[in-house]
């Protein structure tokens, strides 16, 4: 009887040791996709910062273009 109840107790808690294992699988499978949906966000809002800053570099070389032409053509 005894044996019984230490053969029992282990398979349940083999049993418990299963489903934590599971439960583990599954959290790391879920950390996983998390991880690759933060990364493909953070991509995607760099690449538009960049595009963001080429603009207004641009611009700004323009700008800085314009004024230098501007101030060359009062001097002469």
């Amino acid at each position: 009887e005894t044996l019984q109840r230490i053969v029992s107790t282990l398979a349940n808690k083999n049993d418990e040791i299963h489903n934590f294992i599971d439960m583990l699988n599954h959290t790391i499978k879920n950390v996983q996709v998390n991880s690759s949906s933060a990364i493909s966000e953070l991509d995607e809002e760099f690449d538009g910062l960049y595009s963001i800053l080429d603009e207004m570099k641009g611009s700004m070389a323009n700008t800085i273009q314009q004024e230098e032409a501007r101030k060359i053509q009062a001097l002469q």
